[in-house]
């Protein structure tokens, strides 16, 4: 059987626009994704942040204990529904760099696949090291 983005995507892993970037900064670092998803209320994808974002808004000087994720933000982020497949997430991040990609259900974002995601359940298919460290992980809000 393929793998889909459902078995491939951390759960539960997003910010809301009202999160501080340092807030969003630090649920990267330990939870080893390059970005998060950005959500409001709803569960709707908004955006996304991503470390180039972060570095972005250290460039400028922005306070990152103050400014809000949603002013650094991508918006009007590309999605995967759960039952994606893998090579067509791959297609969707090699030709737009994308480093992360929110995975929908039912218009929720219920997850999240990073190209490490990608790379790990495809050299280990049997045991994916990251999915399964991580599959309940809160969501932050700000």
């Amino acid at each position: 059987m393929a793998l889909q983005a459902k078995d491939l995507m951390r759960k539960k892993i997003a910010v809301g626009a009202d999160a501080t970037v340092k807030e969003a900064a630090h649920k990267m670092i330990t939870t080893g994704l390059p970005g998060l998803p950005v959500v409001n209320e709803q569960m709707e994808a908004m955006g996304v942040v991503t470390e180039f974002n972060v570095l972005g808004a250290i460039r400028e000087g922005m306070d990152l204990e103050k400014i809000a994720v949603g002013s650094i933000m991508t918006v009007h982020p590309v999605t995967a529904d759960i039952n994606t497949g893998c090579h067509d997430l791959i297609q969707m991040m090699l030709l737009n760099n994308y480093t992360i990609i929110p995975i929908v259900s039912n218009a929720k974002c219920v997850g999240v696949v990073s190209r490490l995601s990608v790379l790990d359940a495809n050299l280990s298919p049997r045991y994916s090291s990251i999915t399964s460290r991580r599959q309940n992980e809160a969501l932050v809000y700000g």
